[in-house]
């Protein structure tokens, strides 16, 4: 005989597509995550160089210096168009995963709660008759919903912005 493995939490209801969405969602969670510390070691390096280029760029006679800044001027324009292109990139990859880690949380939590509504739908069916004369339809729907709400708050909110919210605080 096989026994089945229980699972308990707030997955219990998850097939392995499900725990597939919540896994690659985790993981743009945490790239999602990681973009803040990064931005600040990227506009960390764009102060030095302002500040490297003003310590530099200071000419004592302006018609005899001319050439150089405008060649240190290119160089400083060449470097921000760089950081300019890094910052479109950091933004660009922020929006992808992050509608990408609340879509596939939300899209994992959705599943789930068909299969449970489903699961719970099949139950109140093979119910005997006096089954419905203790308990109230009406009863049964708000426990249904209330719980529902509940697991969609529980996996999306909680879990899916865990990761955001944690380096945040």
């Amino acid at each position: 005989k096989q026994q089945k493995k229980k699972k308990y939490g707030n997955f219990r209801f998850a097939d392995s597509w499900d725990i597939v969405l919540i896994i690659v969602g985790t993981v743009m969670a945490i790239i999602n995550g990681a973009k803040i510390p990064i931005s600040f070691i990227v506009f960390g390096q764009l102060i030095d160089v302002f500040i490297l280029n003003s310590r530099t760029s200071y000419p004592v006679v302006f018609s005899l210096i001319s050439d150089l800044t405008s060649v240190r001027n290119s160089t400083l324009q060449d470097e921000m168009r760089g950081y300019s292109i890094a910052y479109s990139i950091f933004g660009l990859s922020a929006l992808v995963s992050a509608f990408f880690q609340v879509s596939l949380w939300t899209l994992a939590a959705g599943r789930q709660i068909k299969r449970i509504r489903s699961l719970f739908f099949r139950r109140v069916l093979q119910q005997e008759i006096s089954w419905f004369d203790v308990n109230e339809t009406g009863d049964l729907n708000t426990r249904l919903s209330e719980w529902v709400t509940e697991v969609h708050l529980n996996q999306t909110c909680k879990h899916g912005g865990a990761t955001y919210s944690h380096r945040s605080s």
